[in-house]
């Protein structure tokens, strides 16, 4: 109880301070491997979007098992996201962590998402996805996995 009650009072801290570039706050849905949805203390709904990572989307081989790591890792739970950016679609982009656990690292560690070297440098993600692809893990199981960048394109076309 002691825990819960010190974990409130962090997480009101947090929120409420202007100059903190962390938010804290309760994953209330995930929409797949690299986005969820937080509430926060104040009750303010933020769209959160995973820095310098891509996760399979809905439809693409691995977008259902994506989502789900996300969703087990951060559904229900209390998060604390480290804001890098907004992006254009006014996402919040940051680096979320729960228990202690780097969910942006653990994503690309298990195969479950590319690191996205085009906007983001970050050896420890490139590290972590060239150790998941000498293992064949998950998407790196296939001969030719398709980014899902090239996904959303060919779906565009």
């Amino acid at each position: 109880m002691y825990k819960l009650i010190f974990l409130f009072i962090i997480a009101l801290l947090t929120s409420c301070d202007p100059n903190s570039n962390t938010i804290t706050g309760e994953v209330v849905s995930v929409a797949d491997g690299d986005t969820f949805t937080m509430k926060t203390i104040t009750n303010e709904k933020i769209k959160v979007r995973l820095y310098g990572i891509d996760a399979p989307e809905r439809g693409q081989d691995f977008g259902t098992k994506s989502r789900q790591l996300l969703n087990d890792l951060c559904y229900g739970k209390l998060v604390e996201v480290t804001v890098e950016d907004i992006d254009q679609y006014d996402r919040t982009l940051g680096t979320v962590y729960v228990d202690g656990i780097n969910v942006n690292e653990e994503m690309v560690r298990n195969g479950l998402a590319w690191y996205y070297s085009h906007f983001v440098d970050n050896p420890r993600l490139d590290s972590l996805e060239q150790i998941a692809r000498s293992e064949k893990l998950n998407i790196w199981s296939k001969k030719n996995p398709m980014s899902p960048f090239e996904f959303r394109k060919k779906k565009k076309e």
